[in-house]
Parts: C-alpha cells; structure tokens; sequence
C-alpha cells in the first residue's frame, strides 16, 4: 500500500512550528514539497526527495525560498510510522539545527477512479482460562506480534494505567509485583485500505485475545497463532472446567436444585440454598484472593515446584471443601446425618 500522500504535523527543537508536507510518486521514489511555518520567522518552503520502506520514512530537502536575516540548511528527515499510521522521528540541517517531529496523516481530498465499496472488517475472539504470566513472557508475546507489525503497544494496570511501546516496556523497572490487567495491540494497514488488529487482555474478569481486518483468513489464522501462543500460559482451575465450560459453582447449584424436592419443608429448602449460594460467593472470594483468574507478575517471580503446584492445589482444595460442606449441610436437613446431642451433666451426687 502507498503511503499517505499529505501530512500535517509539527516539529520541536531548536526550531518549533507547523508542518505540511505533499508528496508524490511511488514509495520508493518520492518528490514532494514541505512547508514549515515558524511563529516569528514565516513560512519556509522546501523540496523534499526520499523513501518509505515500512516503515521507516527518510526525506532529504532544500530550501526554495530565501528570508532575510535567517539562514537555512539542507534538511534531512528519518522517521517510523507506528501502528496509528502516525510517523515521529527526528529532523536536522546542514547548519547545526535539529529536533523532532510528528506527521499525522490527511487522506481527505485524495480520490482514485476506482468506484469506493464499503469496507466489511472480520473480527475473530477466543476467551482463555486463568493465566498466569510474567514480565519477561509478556514481553516474548509482544516480540512475536511485533514480526508481523511496526509496533506493539503494552498497557499495564496496577494502580494507574501506563500504555507504552514495547521497547519502553521493557526498560521499566516495576516497584510492584503484580498488575491487575495487561494488554497487547498492535495494528497496521494492509493492500485493501483496512486496518489489520491484534488485542490480547488479561484480567481478573476475561482472558481474551481479538483480530480483526478485512481477510477472513488472516483473521483466522493470526487468532490460531495467538491460541498456540497462549494456551503453555493457561492454569486449569476447579471453578473453570476447560472442556465443558462449566464450573464447581454450577455444579453445587445444579445439584442444590435437583436434591430440593427430597426436603419436606420450605424452611428446610430455604436453608439449603442459603448455604450453597454462600459456600458460592466464598469460593469466588478465595479464588479472587488466593488464586486470580489473570495471575501477572511484573518483576521475577519465585520459582520451584510448590511455587508452581499452588494455585492448582489450592483451586481444587477451595472446591473440595465447599462440596463436602454442601453434601453434609443437605444430608442433615434431610435427617440422614445426626449431630450427636451433647452427653446429659452428670447429676449431683445424692446428699449424703
């Protein structure tokens, strides 16, 4: 796909202003003009030669118009295109002057012959189990995205919100252990004029990951890559039953409801769902604390084989226990389980 023919942006440095650049001809080989406006000075115009080779854009110019009392230099121009379509890179003269700058694209006004259709995108999402993921292997996952695009762009929640690129993610030094909810997205255009879209999120609520563009096969096929990438990440836990998509939760319900009519009263029914639905909200706070549904570490995390067994045994002992107290709880409402009276107090030895 050819880059955006028009830009407007701005430039910060030892000069500070405006910028508006037009270009023409194929990537390889592109001529245009760019006109910087600096408040005190004027409008300056130069011609601009150069290349995109995705994604980097490098530009050389000359001036075409003389200011009195100000001198200008041969500019050149090297910047990278990240997955917003913006390009930001840095600038320099001939004559000592440099900065940086940002170039938003402006397609409006372009036409082609061609008649427009309207774009139909494809969105593909997979919803993972419970995760557990650290610094180091969430940056190895960007890595992999980033093969197929410019950037990746990584959020971190433990607090505050931060999104960064991955190569400043990867140089932060995290004062804390753990982040509530990451994310992964990184996006390009492809040869139809769409957006091509990957997000993944990880979380203490969803673990899910999305693609999204025009090609039905591309999204399909990026979304099975994410899955093989993923799924050495999943933990199996005993309130998510992977292949039936059921939990110990529903199934203490379920059994809540069918065991109902065996009891003879209502106080005795009430009684029953009473304990099951608390047993329920105590085995979604124990998780909650003790086993997270989006385990992140942000710094190293210990290792070892009890380290890696944990979540696993206690997932399975949270649900162990609640189930016993449910089957005890409706087995003495229906009489078949006997709590033993207290023995009487011994009496009085008789008065002598």
């Amino acid at each position: 796909m050819a880059i955006t023919k028009r830009w407007a942006g701005r430039v910060w440095g030892t000069n500070v202003g405006n910028v508006f650049v037009t270009l023409d001809g194929d990537d390889a080989t592109l001529t245009g003009t760019l006109r910087m406006n600096e408040p005190g000075v004027g409008i300056v115009v130069y011609a601009v030669q150069g290349a995109f080779n995705a994604p980097t854009l490098a530009l050389a110019g000359q001036p075409q118009a003389q200011i009195d009392g100000v001198e200008f230099g041969q500019l050149s121009v090297t910047g990278n295109m990240n997955a917003k379509g913006e390009v930001h890179g840095d600038w320099q003269t001939t004559i000592g002057s440099a900065g940086t700058f940002v170039l938003f694209p402006h397609a409006t006004g372009e036409q082609t012959d061609e008649v427009q259709q309207a774009e139909q995108f494809h969105t593909a999402r997979f919803n993972f189990g419970a995760i557990e993921i650290d610094k180091d292997q969430i940056t190895e996952l960007a890595e992999n995205i980033r093969r197929e695009f410019p950037s990746v762009i990584v959020t971190v929640v433990a607090g505050t919100e931060q999104a960064r690129y991955l190569e400043d993610f990867k140089q932060i030094q995290f004062t804390v252990d753990r982040a509530e909810i990451i994310k992964l997205f990184a996006q390009k255009p492809d040869g139809s004029g769409a957006n091509q879209v990957v997000s993944i999120e990880f979380g203490p609520q969803v673990n899910t990951a999305m693609t999204q563009g025009a090609n039905e096969a591309w999204v399909l096929g990026q979304l099975e890559t994410l899955k093989r990438d993923l799924k050495r990440y999943e933990r199996t836990y005993i309130t998510n039953f992977k292949r039936w998509g059921i939990g110990i939760n529903q199934v203490m319900l379920l059994a809540a409801i069918v065991f109902l009519p065996s009891l003879g009263s209502l106080k005795d029914r009430a009684i029953l769902m009473g304990v099951v639905l608390a047993l329920i909200v105590g085995v979604n706070w124990l998780h909650s604390r003790y086993v997270p549904y989006a385990a992140i570490y942000l710094r190293e995390k210990k290792k070892g084989w009890f380290r890696k067994a944990w979540p696993r045994v206690a997932s399975w002992g949270i649900g162990i226990v609640a189930a016993v107290i449910g089957t005890l709880a409706a087995a003495y409402l229906q009489g078949a389980l006997k709590i033993p009276a207290s023995p009487p107090a011994v009496e009085s030895s008789k008065a002598r």
